[in-house]
């Protein structure tokens, strides 16, 4: 019966952590949607989702310390326990990077630097591997999660482009003559858009951490961790 107790406790601590995954991947469409849309009220209203975030967050950390102190998994449930207590870490992180794509939701002068389109493609390709590697966990599918691992590469490649492209405007307009206030604007807008950038690829970059995770708990190898 005990054991019967332990291994529901597992099974609930996954299902909690692919919660939080459905949420925050929720979150990060909004956040998109806001960049999109200049959208000041889903911005906004991705504060207090935020806070649910951090909450689920806490309470999932709490479950993983519980079962360590009084069960003392070994083996697979230990790698398990851990991974999830690192993915929800990530997941958290994912989130905070959601607000701030709301954020720079407001700067609506900063996209005359790349075509919005663009960079709403390389959020829908972060996206894809935030989902791929929720997914790769739900499934135990080691194979899914080291594809997410491998589109990196290709992530790292379309940021270094819309950074370059970031900087040819910057060159070209670097020859016209611009009133300071003019000059202080171009400055804003080229962090904005350095930031969305930024803050897209760290998206990614939890999705490969994720990836790496869910291929520790299935097979012991800390490879790609």
């Amino acid at each position: 019966m005990v054991r019967e107790s332990y291994r529901q406790q597992l099974e609930g601590l996954i299902r909690a952590v692919e919660d939080l995954g459905r949420r925050v991947d929720e979150g990060l469409v909004l956040g998109l949607k806001a960049l999109r849309d200049h959208d000041r009220e889903i911005a906004e209203g991705l504060d207090d989702w935020d806070d649910t975030v951090d909450a689920k967050t806490l309470e999932i950390e709490k479950r993983c310390t519980d079962l360590l102190a009084l069960q003392q998994p070994v083996a697979v449930d230990l790698r398990l326990i851990l991974s999830a207590f690192k993915i929800v870490t990530d997941l958290e992180r994912v989130a905070d990077l959601a607000v701030n794509l709301g954020e720079y939701a407001m700067a609506s002068e900063a996209f005359v630097l790349v075509p919005k389109e663009e960079l709403l493609e390389l959020g829908a390709f972060a996206r894809g591997m935030l989902r791929d590697a929720l997914k790769a966990f739900h499934d135990r599918d080691v194979e899914g999660a080291k594809a997410v691992i491998f589109r990196d590469r290709e992530m790292d490649r379309r940021c270094w482009a819309l950074r370059a492209e970031v900087l040819t405007q910057i060159i070209r307009r670097a020859r016209e003559t611009l009133s300071d206030e003019d000059a202080r604007k171009l400055a804003e807008n080229v962090i904005t858009v350095l930031w969305s950038i930024r803050d897209l690829e760290r998206v990614g970059d939890h999705a490969v951490n994720i990836g790496a995770r869910t291929i520790y708990w299935l097979t012991a190898n800390p490879e790609f961790i």
